[in-house]
């Protein structure tokens, strides 16, 4: 019966996670389409998106160190 449960949380859990990364791609090709039509629009914010941008590579790679540095507390 533990097992069929394991099981069941397994799939479950996998569908999460299939729906979030799901959004995710979705709301990267939204704003990609949205910082296409800006930039066209105003190309002057093409650099201030660039530093968004590199904001962002920031706050995931600092977010990847915290959760690898959480794998090996003890």
């Amino acid at each position: 019966m533990l097992i069929l449960l394991q099981l069941a949380g397994g799939v479950l859990l996998a569908v999460l996670l299939w729906t979030v990364l799901k959004w995710t791609l979705q709301a990267l090709l939204w704003g990609l389409g949205t910082v296409l039509t800006v930039t066209l629009i105003f190309p002057g914010v093409l650099i201030m998106i660039g530093s968004l941008l590199f904001v962002a590579i920031g706050l995931l790679a600092a977010l990847g160190l915290l959760l690898l540095a959480s794998a090996f507390r003890s």
